[in-house]
Parts: C-alpha cells; structure tokens; sequence
C-alpha cells in the first residue's frame, strides 16, 4: 500500500495509559508496539477518554505515513488489539477505524471548562471522515482541530454508529441507536452534578437519532436520565429529514440486509410513517421547549447517495 493511501486513513487509538502526557509518548508507545519508527507515526490528538466507570486511559487520533503490513488487510472488524511491552498488567492497546462509541478528541483544564460538544455523523457516513474535506488529504478535521481553538473552553466529542448501507450487518433500528447513546451519555457521567453542559451537532440521520432519544430519556422514570435532559443546553441540526425523505435509490443499496427496515424508517411514504411521528411526538415534549435547537438545511437541490453500475 503506498504512501499517499496511508494518508488518507485515520485511525483510533485507545486504552492508551493515563501516564502518556504528550503526542511524543503516544508515539513512541505504539512504535515500540508494532516494531515501528516513532517518525512514522503523527498523532493529532490526545485526550482522557470519557468514560467514568472502570480504570482510566486515553485516546489519540493518528495517521502513517504508510500503513504498516501488521495493519494491511484490515480485519472484518475493523479492529486490531496489541499487547503493551513490557506491561505489567498484561495491558493492551485498541486500534481502530470504526470510531463507534465515545472519542473525545481535547482535553480542556477544570477551570476553563464549560461545555461538551457530541458531534454525531448522518446515515452512510463515517463518524471521523465525515468531518473533513474532501480529498485526498486528511490531515485536517474541523472539529478534531478547529472546534476547540475557535471556541475556547469547548470539548469536542464524536459519537459513533453503524450506518453504513451497503453491506452492511447490522439490524440496529433508530430506537436501538439512540437506546446505545443514552447507554453512552450514562457511562460518560453526563448525569453526574460535576459534568458539563452538553450542545449537540447532529447530520442527517444523527438527528433523527438525537430525537429518538431526546424522546425516550423524557418518557423514562430514570432519574439519570432526567439529569442528562437537564444537562442538554441545546443542538444544531444539519439536513436533518424530519419528514422523511425519498429513499427508492437507497432502498435499492438495502434490499433483503439486515438494516433494510432502519431505511424503510426514514421514507417518507413508509407505513409506519416513523420519521413523521417521531416529530410530533419530539415537538410536543415540555423539554423541548428549554432548548434552543438552530436548524440547518439546504435550500438547492444537490447529489445524493446512488449506485454506480459502472464496471
């Protein structure tokens, strides 16, 4: 695999030790892990992981300058574990291209902390990719590496899920992706007095996802639950199909898979007309109308997702 197609995948790195202070360290480590030159290795952020329950580590975004043979092919799962050197505890290291789950992508001192912000990808889209430019240079993620410098005191947070189309495996309907986030927000303390605000940044169907389970945490007994809305100052929503959209192109990708009922989801024509009631049900809801939600869509007709039958 050459060089220039290194660049173009980014990779997470977790379990990282909580006593790896520097992106100098973080490479070092995981040279030393796969018998790699540190200078082969960029690593573009680290930050402690935000998870409050079980032992504390870190998690690094990083690049190669090509990808090491250990690394080529790339499993199934998109997954690898190595063993730490030398680790007394039998440690080991994550890497990953899934990006599914919690990564938060900054740290930001106690005292100049003021808010989280979960940014949660569309429907056939990569949680981390989706975030940069097109192109054949990934080096830059705007909310990787603008976000958190443009607004001081902000930490900057992906949520990630399988939504990819085609070939997809999973059978996760929008009820069960949001059931997992709330899971997530849970696990990240969110509910706790000491945590910060949230605001969400939600593409496409990461919206139909935050509402599903803005929906579900206001129709629960939970009392952490009921904290985590408390703690919600708000969401800008990009593309979002509150009404459904027309989907027959998609629907062709999904045909007989496992996620052909979560597309059916979002049609606008669909039996069950989800998507429409789920908006309702949303509007209605007294938390709701504590937020403040900005909306943000197109106003020009553009590309869409398609299949090519081009050899």
């Amino acid at each position: 695999m050459s060089a220039s197609s290194g660049t173009q995948k980014v990779f997470r790195l977790r379990r990282l030790p909580e006593s790896i202070s520097s992106r100098k360290d973080v490479a070092k480590l995981l040279g030393k892990t796969l018998s790699l030159s540190s200078d082969q290795i960029t690593v573009y952020s680290l930050a402690k992981t935000s998870n409050r329950w079980g032992s504390m580590s870190k998690v690094a975004t990083v690049q190669f300058k090509s990808i090491p043979p250990i690394l080529d092919p790339e499993p199934p799962g998109a997954q690898w574990k190595f063993p730490i050197p030398e680790s007394q505890h039998n440690d080991v290291l994550i890497l990953d291209t899934h990006f599914r789950g919690m990564t938060v992508l900054n740290d930001v001192e106690k005292e100049n902390h003021r808010t989280d912000c979960i940014a949660i990808s569309g429907l056939a889209s990569h949680p981390f990719g989706s975030w940069q430019p097109h192109g054949p240079d990934k080096s830059f993620m705007w909310i990787r590496d603008e976000l958190p410098t443009s607004v001081p005191g902000v930490r900057a947070i992906l949520y990630g899920y399988d939504s990819r189309l085609k070939d997809s495996k999973s059978f996760q309907s929008i009820e069960d992706i949001a059931g997992c986030l709330i899971l997530n927000l849970k696990s990240g303390g969110w509910n706790l007095p000491k945590s910060r605000p949230i605001i969400f940044l939600a593409h496409s169907l990461g919206g139909i996802v935050l509402k599903e389970a803005i929906k579900q945490m206001a129709g629960n007994s939970d009392r952490r639950e009921a904290d985590i809305l408390n703690n919600l100052l708000g969401a800008i929503m990009f593309g979002v199909p509150n009404l459904g959209m027309e989907q027959s192109h998609l629907m062709a990708m999904v045909e007989g898979q496992d996620n052909e009922t979560l597309v059916q989801d979002l049609s606008r024509n669909n039996g069950r007309n989800y998507v429409r009631q789920l908006d309702e049900k949303f509007n209605g809801l007294s938390t709701v109308h504590t937020l403040k939600i900005l909306w943000a869509y197109e106003t020009e007709v553009s590309p869409t997702t398609f299949i090519s039958h081009l050899a």
